[in-house]
């Protein structure tokens, strides 16, 4: 049996495509928690203010291309100082 990791996703409509919530991602090198607009593809800058608009490369390593970023764990969103009010 294959257990998956759990999608976390922010409680607030993604900005970009206004349809859904955008989930959770981190960098696999440094560990930068964002979000990401499953809609459209596109992997905000900054977690706590989307309107500062999208990133194509990690903000905080400028190692890894943002497409190569995975799922983020609950303790890798409670590292990055979120609250259980912050993300489902």
């Amino acid at each position: 049996m294959e257990i998956k990791k759990p999608i976390w996703y922010l409680k607030q409509i993604c900005p970009c495509c206004e349809q859904g919530y955008p989930s959770l991602v981190v960098c696999p090198h440094c560990n930068y928690l964002t979000a990401h607009c499953e809609e459209t593809g596109d992997t905000f800058l900054k977690i706590k203010n989307l309107a500062l608009g999208f990133s194509d490369i990690c903000p905080s390593c400028k190692e890894i291309k943002t497409e190569n970023f995975i799922l983020a764990s609950s303790e890798d969103i409670l590292n990055a100082g979120l609250t259980k009010d912050d993300y489902q």
